[in-house]
């Protein structure tokens, strides 16, 4: 049970913090983005996740590893854009599916806010990754994505994020514009 819980700390080190980001790399003046100007994102998940805050509670429940009730907080992500930057508050739940002794199917959702001195970003992400000893790290899935909202200098905005941890270093990239996210549709009634 301990070995899981080291592995599934370390996908949300790598993966669900991702999008959260600090450690600013420098960006062109003609890279800077007026508001309502869609800009494109990137950057890496350089060092360590951060710190654990509270541990989260593990229990078993029909054969899934239920991880429930992290928070970790931290500032390790290099972007090519200040406004996403800052100190990251991640709480995160995550299910543990065993495909076979050595390979691990992860799903997780995640609450994050992200602070700089100029604003902040809130909002919810979802992650998956299929993975372990079994399978070559080419042929893993691992991927999460985040949609925030901004506050501050950042109000009117949203950041969409991609997370990509099977880079060396992980990859993020994503996008902002103005506005919020639109609306998601409903299906016709049966």
């Amino acid at each position: 049970m301990r070995a899981i819980k080291t592995t599934t700390i370390s996908i949300l080190a790598l993966g669900l913090l991702a999008g959260s980001a600090v450690g600013v790399a420098a960006q062109e003046e003609e890279a800077a983005t007026e508001a309502g100007t869609p800009a494109k994102v990137a950057g890496t998940i350089n060092g360590e996740a951060g710190e654990v805050v509270q541990e989260p509670t593990e229990t078993v429940a029909d054969g899934v590893l239920e991880v429930r009730g992290g928070i970790v907080e931290g500032d390790r992500f290099e972007m090519d854009d200040p406004r996403v930057t800052g100190t990251v508050t991640l709480a995160f739940n995550v299910d543990v599916h065993k495909e076979s002794d050595f390979v691990d199917v992860v799903t997780g959702a995640l609450a994050l806010r992200l602070e700089n001195e100029a604003g902040s970003w809130s909002g919810q992400g979802t992650g998956a990754s299929h993975g372990g000893g079994g399978i070559p790290q080419e042929e893993a899935l691992n991927l999460d994505t985040w949609v925030l909202t901004g506050a501050g200098e950042y109000e009117g905005l949203t950041a969409y994020l991609f997370v990509d941890p099977t880079e060396d270093p992980p990859a993020v990239e994503g996008v902002i514009v103005a506005g919020d996210m639109p609306p998601f549709p409903e299906l016709p009634v049966e």
